[in-house]
């Protein structure tokens, strides 16, 4: 990218002084961080990951002594942007989501549910395992994600249940174009986040399983689902063996992780009868007063 079109793109800046009388009106730390953080924004606006992370890069060398809140969020906006450019999707659904817990006073609302909905998308297009998993749980029980369109899908895949392809379509055209660049092992960013998640959903559901059978439920080849079971067992994402000479995958689920995925569907269904509640109480709220004093009334 041509510095001199970056340059003509930055708004009027503050230039550091000591000029007196007062105080300076940039601390020269402050200016330094600023400068670089633009040009890390406008060149991530340009799909630019590298330059942009050298800027941001220079800029993290001055991050502990400003004190202006805004300028350290945008700074760690930026950096969480990188981390989704470079397909660290988990990391930066992490910065996403820790960013749009900000508070409303600080930053515009609408931009924390932006932050929020780049959370999601990165969470669901994140590799599977228990870190992804604690993370939908906690983006699934927010109540701001509730309004999002893909509430379904998140909640599919933090209740470890099976996602068909048909349900990934609109989800899909949301995708920016490096989340949606094909890997290693010939699959799509979305495509290998969708297969992942279900081959954990069927080691919920089965002990073992052919590669055929597992190649249909997964709507791939056999020797394709092969190699996915073979990296997430790899990599300790899901517990496992394959017998080739059989053709069979087995899972090794231990009765911890199996009372740990009840828990999971039993506390996400009290969250959804809390939930019924307080809609039916914002609603009818005489008749939970009737019910409640008619309750009371009957109680030994």
């Amino acid at each position: 990218m041509d510095m001199d079109w970056v340059l003509s793109r930055w708004p009027l800046l503050p230039c550091p002084t000591t000029g007196t009388p007062g105080a300076p009106l940039v601390s020269i730390l402050t200016w330094k961080k600023l400068k670089n953080t633009l040009k890390a924004e406008l060149y991530l606006q340009e799909d630019e990951t590298v330059d942009a992370e050298n800027f941001i890069n220079r800029a993290s060398r001055f991050i502990h002594n400003v004190e202006d809140w805004a300028l350290k969020l945008r700074f760690q906006v930026s950096y969480a942007r990188i981390l989704d450019s470079k397909r660290k999707f988990l990391d930066a659904a992490l910065r996403y989501y820790e960013f749009s817990q900000s508070k409303p006073d600080e930053v515009d609302p609408d931009d924390l549910l932006e932050l929020l909905s780049k959370a999601v998308t990165c969470a669901i297009l994140a590799s599977a395992g228990p870190q992804r998993s604690r993370l939908l749980g906690t983006l699934y029980k927010d109540e701001r994600v509730k309004n999002s369109e893909y509430v379904a899908i998140l909640e599919k895949m933090y209740m470890e249940q099976l996602i068909r392809r048909p349900e990934l379509v609109q989800f899909e055209k949301s995708l920016l174009p490096h989340q949606k660049a094909v890997l290693s092992n010939g699959f799509t960013v979305l495509e290998n986040a969708f297969l992942e998640h279900n081959l954990l959903a069927a080691s919920r559901v089965y002990s073992s399983i052919s590669l055929e059978e597992l190649g249909k439920l997964l709507e791939i080849e056999p020797a394709n689902a092969e190699r996915v079971a073979a990296t997430m067992i790899g990599e300790d994402r899901m517990k496992g063996g394959i017998d080739q000479h059989l053709g069979f995958l087995e899972f090794e689920n231990t009765e911890d992780e199996v009372l740990a995925a009840f828990d999971t569907r039993i506390s996400s269904l009290c969250f959804n009868v809390n939930q019924c509640a307080e809609l039916i109480e914002q609603q009818y709220p005489d008749i939970v007063r009737s019910l409640a004093a008619t309750a009371m009334a009957t109680a030994p």
